[in-house]
């Protein structure tokens, strides 16, 4: 009876520690004391900035419609809630500047398609290319990603310091 009370308590022990980790873009739901579930999220991936919550969003649809503008080769584009932060690469292979009728065009191109946007930021820079293509690439793997949004953000603060 001793062993089976140790090895009843062990067990509840094991599955009560387990049950405190969750990874990030899992689906939570979360239950009021009647019993309603009050919130479900499955998103692609979530993080706190600033006291908000965030969603991070790869949109194909976008990145087509920017690469339709005669100027840019490719785009990659990841929107957070309301801001769209967008990497290109421009036909005339320029790493240094993106004109400013150049990011007139992309900025009218994407609020175009998504009306919710209200600020794009956009950068030719090699880095910021490269990079935002791995966060594109880790956020369409569907695993969550430790330390991305953390990144992610470290990344645009450095990019586009205004937009603090």
């Amino acid at each position: 009876m001793k062993k089976f009370s140790l090895l009843l308590l062990f067990t509840v022990l094991v599955f009560t520690g387990c049950n405190t980790y969750r990874d990030e873009g899992a689906q939570v739901n979360r239950v009021n004391d009647q019993g309603i579930q009050i919130q479900n999220v499955n998103e692609e991936h979530r993080f706190n900035s600033y006291n908000q919550t965030y969603r991070m969003h790869v949109d194909n649809n976008l990145e087509e419609q920017v690469e339709m503008l005669g100027e840019v080769q490719s785009a990659t584009i990841i929107t957070v809630q309301r801001k769209a932060y967008v990497a290109v690469v421009l036909e005339n292979g320029d790493t240094d500047n993106v004109s400013g009728e150049v990011k007139r065009k992309i900025a009218e191109q994407i609020r175009s398609i998504d009306e919710s946007i209200s600020e794009v930021y956009i950068s030719s820079n090699a880095d910021f290319a490269v990079e935002m293509q791995d966060y594109r690439d880790q956020l369409q793997s569907g695993r969550p990603i430790v330390g991305l949004t953390e990144k992610f953000n470290t990344t645009i603060e450095r990019s586009f310091p205004q937009a603090r």
